[in-house]
């Protein structure tokens, strides 16, 4: 990622400020512009060599909040830490309290209370990378009949049996990659998934990629502490790399549409949060990137559930303004709830080591970060963004940014953030040649001593100019209307968020001028929940990669010591 400076800020960032002294460093790149396929599962193989840099350690954190707002954390923190409220909150990496929970506390699930054991400093460098992954070949008949489709996927035959020893029960999913089965294994007698690769070279190579993260995944974390897909073994059968890992059951995605796309409470998000930011910090201590972060890669251990009455007012007013239906909607009554919020991050086969090749354009489009779409280079906080993109789905069920066209995806987070994109980031994707910079962006002001120069009538504004200068040309005359409505349709993420469900939160004033708004609705405990959650968006929703919040200060983000009552904890 190129080194590039945030000259804005969120409004409202006097009140909330994070103070982050020592980020990662990252490497600058000069990526090729390549068409946007917008293929979910397109495996991209253009790569282009990285420099690296050295990284620092991330400091701790502090996050300055206005007193009431402190004096509310404290009231409902869990852990029960120094009610001081003039005392800001560390949210370092090193902060690990755990203390008697105190009776007013609200309740909060076991997951949102995990804690990461961070690597030590520069682990992976210290320690040899995995070379290629050897697939034993597994031997078969000869002259058996074909056994792939005119596209090279293996032809899956329920209840056959599979390179001697498995025994395929069912097709659970198919990609661009290859088909992933639910198989039984007789030697060890239990059931398995079993990823099959496409019978094509360019996907076999991007198999052994894969096989070599999810190697050393193993290889560094093989008790599967940090909820990463557990590698079992791998092997090659009539030309198809097989990767064997444990049987899941369904997607976050799967089950917000099985739910109506009924948001899950808000206990459930904070503790599936907590688990995904603690796999990719655990990612990204090891140098690793995931880049494809999406509900549809979070699979849930047990998708066993109970119906319960709903009461909480959020989860109804998300519900109610789904965008994604025209028709009229019931108010429900009832929603699914997981007995267990654990999770587990699927997909590995778009993940990089940072100081390896990276390709132009990575993450499915409602989860991509800025600088990935302005071409200027990216990094570890490209999944951060992601992150935040998820968190938002979980809670008004539906993507954030449903688009698939790069001027409106570029105006969306421009309205989610709140202001403009960096024009050190325009600058550098115009230098690029990115199609973006050329094309959305207006030109760089150059002052020019011609400007003083002729006649005195002429009065120039160079404020005027200089403040115009590379910035995104939306709307214009051939704006399509559809984009119009869709920008519109946002606001910024604290307004956006709260609106979505239900409540009137403003980052511009204070936590007390805001419960003050929504006292009728809302028990202040829950509301300062909410508070705290929407504080960690506005963190995750940075344009500049550099300014964003990374996974070990988010890990131990303040809204992970604050409880709620739920559907999920009563």
């Amino acid at each position: 990622m190129s080194l590039i400076s945030n000259r804005k800020r969120p409004r409202g960032f006097s009140e909330t400020v994070l103070i982050e002294e020592n980020e990662d460093d990252v490497v600058d790149e000069d990526p090729e512009v390549i068409d946007d396929e917008d293929d979910e599962d397109l495996i991209i193989l253009e790569e282009r060599d990285l420099i690296p840099k050295p990284r620092r350690n991330n400091s701790d954190s502090l996050l300055i909040l206005d007193s009431d707002a402190v004096e509310a954390y404290n009231m409902f923190n869990v852990n029960n830490i120094n009610n001081n409220i003039n005392q800001p909150f560390e949210i370092g990496a090193n902060n690990n309290p755990i203390k008697k929970q105190r009776t007013n506390s609200l309740p909060q699930l076991p997951q949102a209370r995990c804690f990461y054991t961070k690597l030590p400093n520069n682990y992976i460098f210290q320690t040899p990378k995995l070379g290629n992954i050897k697939t034993n070949v597994i031997p078969h008949q000869l002259n058996l009949p074909p056994c792939d489709d005119e596209n090279g996927h293996y032809v899956i035959k329920l209840n056959e049996t599979f390179a001697n020893r498995f025994i395929i029960i069912k097709l659970l999913g198919q990609g661009t990659f290859g088909k992933v089965v639910q198989c039984f294994d007789k030697v060890n007698r239990e059931h398995v998934a079993i990823k099959i690769i496409r019978n094509i070279q360019k996907y076999r190579d991007a198999a052994k990629i894969e096989l070599r993260i999810l190697s050393t995944l193993k290889k560094f974390d093989n008790k599967n502490v940090n909820h990463c897909i557990h590698l079992r073994e791998c092997f090659d059968y009539r030309g198809h790399i097989c990767i064997v890992t444990d049987l899941l059951k369904i997607s976050l995605y799967d089950f917000l549409e099985n739910n109506k796309f009924i948001s899950f409470p808000g206990s459930h998000i904070q503790a599936i949060s907590k688990q995904l930011i603690r796999s990719v910090s655990f990612l990204h201590d090891l140098n690793l990137i995931h880049t494809d972060l999406k509900p549809e890669n979070i699979l849930l251990h047990d998708d066993s559930h109970i119906k319960k009455n709903l009461y909480s007012s959020t989860i109804v007013s998300s519900y109610m303004n789904l965008s994604s239906s025209s028709a009229p909607k019931k108010t429900p009554k009832y929603s699914k709830v997981l007995k267990n919020p654990l999770i587990q991050i699927i997909d590995f086969g778009s993940a990089i080591f940072n100081d390896e090749y990276h390709s132009s354009i990575v993450s499915t489009r409602h989860y991509r970060a800025p600088e990935i779409v302005l071409g200027v280079g990216w990094s570890f906080p490209c999944d951060m963004w992601s992150i935040g993109c998820i968190l938002v789905e979980l809670i008004i069920g539906e993507p954030l940014f449903k688009t698939h066209d790069n001027l409106e995806h570029l105006a969306m987070i421009e309205k989610i953030c709140g202001y403009r994109i960096d024009k050190a980031m325009v600058k550098l994707s115009k230098e690029k040649e990115n199609e973006c910079g050329l094309e959305y962006f207006t030109k760089e002001y150059i002052s020019s001593e011609e400007d003083s120069d002729g006649d005195d009538d002429v009065i120039i504004d160079d404020e005027t100019t200089k403040y115009n200068s590379l910035t995104l040309m939306f709307p214009t005359n051939s704006t399509p209307m559809k984009f119009i409505n869709s920008v519109d349709e946002l606001s910024r993420i604290d307004l956006f968020v709260s609106s979505r469900i239900g409540l009137d939160i403003d980052f511009d004033y204070s936590l007390s001028a805001n419960y003050e708004k929504n006292k009728n609705i809302i028990n202040f405990g829950n509301f300062t929940f909410w508070w705290f959650f929407i504080d960690l968006l506005r963190k995750l929703f940075v344009i500049n990669p550099e300014d964003r919040l990374n996974a070990m200060d988010a890990l131990y983000h303040p809204w992970f010591n604050l409880g709620i009552e739920d559907e999920g904890t009563l």
